[in-house]
């Protein structure tokens, strides 16, 4: 794999950031065993060894911060076209992921890795304050505007996983759709994402180079989420663009939260609990949009003045869905059909249906969608819902006029 300066400088700094993760769990773990009594020791332990080992950890600590500073000060000293980030496949999906796992430490560290919010055709990122460059990248851009959103850890190629067609390229070939990719960092609060990305459909909607007539989102996975995080900032904001938007399709999103975050949380809340086993929990560096899927958080005040790790999730309200949009959301299932014990117990291996269609045992909590805009695909995984044919024909089926007219009527 090619990699780019740009990428080896930020995976250089986290390799630094590593250490001194590992340096202070090492310490606590010691901390946590010098609190009990050692084998034929009558001395206090903390007593022996406290003062020692804290010295010891501080050399630690002052090395690596000296090393990490004097790396970062060298890769400044290089000419600014070296340090672009590269856009290789495998570099792309390499820094998908960590901004997955890291991305909102790689945020507040100035990491080089962080992924910045772009919206992109398959070949470049656009200038979205640029109408002529925008113009100049899009000369065939319709009147109707296609927006697709990632899911965590992953970016835009995922939509053309296995070397298939996406889904923006059917809607553009049959519709006449102009589809466009968003790129952004999933390791950050799905709020963020969302208030963001609100703006920067503001900006598109402004510097487009035609009237835009229509707008819709297609999301997958955490990508749902983010839509309907930008709506409702859009909707607060009173922004323009939402008058235009028309669908939203969700895939295998986890509207009501992710069993496997879920479970996550609880083997780290018993882990906690066991003096020697807590300091080494690395799975309380689950990334912010990680902890947001475990009850699909949507906005700042979800998580606003609420712990992340504690067991009970924050009372807020929610977030329903735009009126005069039309809404579709799509499941997945390795169950063979509908009463499959298997589909039920893991739905699609990440999200379960239910939760995909915005079901929920409090009514309160129940997405207003309509039953038939809904569908579940049986023997099929999370990922399937990117490139599978049955579900990209669905999609377009759901964007022809005639289904518009059945869905509002």
């Amino acid at each position: 794999m090619k990699t780019s300066i740009n990428t080896v400088q930020g995976g250089t700094r986290l390799v630094f950031d590593s250490v001194e993760g590992i340096t202070n769990t090492v310490e606590r773990m010691h901390e946590s065993i010098a609190q009990g009594p050692l084998l034929f020791a009558p001395v206090k332990p903390r007593r022996a060894h406290g003062l020692i080992a804290a010295g010891v950890y501080r050399i630690i600590r002052g090395i690596n911060a000296g090393l990490r500073e004097g790396v970062d000060r060298s890769f400044s000293l290089l000419p600014r076209e070296l340090r672009q980030a590269g856009d290789s496949s495998a570099e792309t999906r390499l820094v998908a992921a960590l901004n997955g796992v890291f991305g909102d430490h790689l945020e507040d560290t100035g990491n080089a890795l962080a992924t910045p919010m772009a919206l992109r055709t398959p070949d470049q990122t656009l200038d979205v304050n640029d109408p002529l460059a925008l113009a100049a990248a899009l000369p065939l851009a319709s009147a109707h505007l296609v927006v697709l959103v990632h899911g965590l850890s992953l970016s835009e190629r995922s939509w053309h996983r296995n070397g298939h067609p996406s889904i923006g390229d059917r809607l553009r070939d049959e519709l006449g759709h102009t589809p466009l990719y968003l790129r952004y960092n999933t390791g950050r609060h799905i709020s963020a994402n969302g208030r963001e990305f609100a703006q920067l459909l503001q900006q598109l909607c402004n510097a487009w180079p035609v009237p835009v007539e229509s707008i819709s989102l297609i999301g997958h996975s955490m990508g749902g989420l983010v839509i309907r995080s930008a709506c409702s900032y859009a909707q607060r904001d009173e922004a323009p663009w939402l008058q235009a938007l028309q669908r939203v399709v969700c895939l295998g999103t986890p509207h009501h939260g992710s069993p496997l975050e879920k479970a996550g949380h609880a083997f780290e809340t018993v882990m906690r609990k066991l003096p020697y086993a807590e300091p080494m929990l690395f799975g309380r560096l689950r990334s912010a949009g990680i902890k947001d899927l475990r009850h699909g958080d949507l906005l700042d005040e979800d998580w606003q003045g609420h712990h992340p790790d504690e067991r009970e999730p924050a009372q807020h309200g929610v977030v329903p869905l735009m009126p005069g949009v039309d809404y579709y959301f799509a499941a997945a299932s390795l169950g063979r059909h509908e009463g499959d014990p298997l589909g039920h117990l893991l739905g699609d291996m990440l999200v379960r249906p239910d939760s995909a269609v915005g079901i929920h045992r409090d009514e309160l909590r129940r997405l207003k969608i309509k039953p038939e805009n809904c569908r579940t695909f049986h023997e099929k995984n999370h990922f399937d819902l990117l490139d599978d044919g049955r579900v990209q024909q669905q999609v377009v089926e759901w964007f022809s006029p005639s289904q518009q007219i059945t869905a509002r009527a």
